[in-house]
């Protein structure tokens, strides 16, 4: 019995052994072809399309490759032109055959560009000599833009206005002053200056060496009386006033040819080249023919240009000055 159902039991094993290779044998393609009919593996790279709704077939998705961003060249700022300074062109001079002699018909200014921008080279009084040598174009003022050239082909360009000038000799001035100075008991160069005449004469070795009219301080600003020596000259300067805008002693930057300084303050024996009076009266309040209203001056003592121009040369450093009235 037991043999028999040993023997049984293995061959029901057998037996299921033979069904399940058969079964696997039959059933396994039929599950390989219905796999690679379901499932399609997706290649790397392939765009996938969304399901479509309306029934369409779905059109392909075209892949959009990326462009290069354009890279923008900045624009060059344009460097701006600079334009040159205008200056005034200085035309040719139409040369005289031979010089010309002229006389300022008032103050007047020598500049060097036939220009009123140009510098101020030098100041003439009224009545003083000038040679020609020829004319230009220049500034046109009242209608007029003739210059003439003051200085010769060799030297340095000097120009004066041509209106400024006439072929005119002035009359000879009038000495109607005076002075009661005694250089017979002088032994060395001294100026005497009389206030109470307005009057200055010049003294050398017992002699006198000149004489002529001047104008001293006004009554507010009275020119300094005493013994004093000259202890600086400048030629050319300029003088600046001490006194503030606004003050009724204040003056503009003043141009002055020769100036010889007596006394620590700023008194000086200069030009004053815009002043065509001197003497008696001249040091108070006065009516000048050429320039108006006027007074005495701040305290210095002053001459025409043609006047101090001589005193500056004759004049050395340490030069005695006695003012009195």
């Amino acid at each position: 019995m037991k043999n028999y159902m040993k023997t049984f039991f293995i061959s029901s094993i057998i037996m299921m052994v033979l069904i399940g290779t058969t079964l696997f044998v039959i059933v396994h393609p039929f599950a390989a072809q219905a796999t690679s009919k379901t499932t399609k593996p997706v290649s790397a790279g392939t765009t996938i399309a969304a399901p479509h709704t309306d029934g369409k077939k779905p059109s392909s998705t075209a892949t959009v490759m990326a462009q290069p961003t354009p890279t923008i060249q900045a624009a060059p700022t344009p460097t701006p032109t600079i334009q040159p300074t205008s200056t005034p062109v200085v035309a040719e001079v139409q040369w005289n055959n031979a010089p010309i002699t002229e006389y300022t018909t008032s103050a007047t200014n020598v500049r060097s560009t036939p220009y009123t921008s140009g510098a101020i080279v030098s100041t003439l009084n009224a009545g003083a000599q000038v040679t020609v040598y020829g004319t230009i174009a220049g500034e046109t003022i009242n209608d007029n833009a003739s210059w003439y050239r003051v200085s010769d082909q060799n030297s340095t360009p000097q120009y004066i206005y041509s209106a400024l000038l006439t072929t005119d000799k002035p009359a000879p001035v009038v000495n109607t002053g005076g002075s009661d100075a005694n250089c017979a008991i002088t032994s060395e160069k001294t100026v005497d200056v009389n206030l109470s005449a307005q009057w200055a004469t010049f003294c050398a070795n017992g002699q006198m060496a000149n004489s002529f009219p001047i104008t001293s301080g006004q009554p507010d600003l009275p020119t300094p009386t005493g013994t004093y020596h000259v202890f600086d000259k400048l030629s050319p300067t300029t003088f600046y006033s001490p006194w503030p805008v606004g003050s009724p002693y204040y003056y503009e930057p003043t141009h002055i040819n020769y100036a010889l300084e007596f006394q620590e303050g700023g008194y000086f024996l200069h030009d004053a080249w815009w002043r065509s009076t001197f003497g008696p009266g001249t040091n108070v309040p006065h009516t000048d023919p050429q320039y108006g209203d006027m007074t005495g001056t701040h305290g210095c003592v002053v001459m025409t240009i043609d006047q101090a121009a001589w005193l500056y040369n004759w004049a050395p450093i340490g030069t005695t000055v006695y003012i009195h009235y």
